[in-house]
């Protein structure tokens, strides 16, 4: 058997993780842990160091190598998410019953147009411009046909003028307003 000979010593090349958020870090490092199957449980430690990082503190790429402080990162993310989505529901819950409460209002001005936000909400759409495109398609044959024809137009002509060009495909887009 060879043994080669290094005459040189060959630096090991000195980086960070090309991470642009800790999210992905962590996302990152999870992933990895669920394909091993081993999800560590943090200790208190592990839990107050990972607590700092969520909480802003600029994390080290020890604290980040430990298995335990990632699985509590992750978890406090995922709990974060889930309050994010549960606040803006009940921000949605709350400006809708507000709008219902102005509709009562001695002023006509304010209760049509809080009458004119309820009608824009999504979930019933009275007040919304809606676009109909309609797209007529042509049998393969008929497409063939008008594409021979018109070659022939440009090699007998040798000419092909724009205003020749044919319509293979008609679409009509029509505004309508729901009201």
């Amino acid at each position: 058997m060879y043994t080669p000979t290094i005459e040189f010593d060959v630096p090991f090349a000195e980086f960070s993780p090309t991470f642009e958020s800790l999210e992905d870090r962590v996302s990152s490092a999870l992933h990895s842990l669920m394909e091993v199957g081993h999800i560590p449980e943090p200790t208190d430690a592990d839990r107050k160091t990972s607590r700092a990082v969520f909480g802003g503190k600029k994390a080290t790429d020890e604290e980040l190598s430990r298995p335990e402080v990632i699985v509590h990162i992750a978890a406090l993310l995922d709990e974060y998410d889930r309050t994010v989505v549960k606040s803006a529901a009940q921000l949605r819950t709350y400006v809708t019953n507000r709008l219902i409460l102005e509709t009562e209002n001695p002023d006509p001005r304010i209760r049509i147009k809080s009458l004119e936000l309820l009608g824009k909400i999504s979930d019933v759409g009275l007040f919304t411009d809606k676009t109909e495109i309609t797209l007529r398609h042509r049998p393969t044959e008929e497409l063939e046909q008008m594409l021979r024809e018109r070659l022939t137009q440009v090699v007998e002509n040798g000419v092909f003028e724009p205003s020749d060009r044919p319509k293979y495909a008609t679409l009509d887009v029509t505004d309508v307003t729901g009201e």
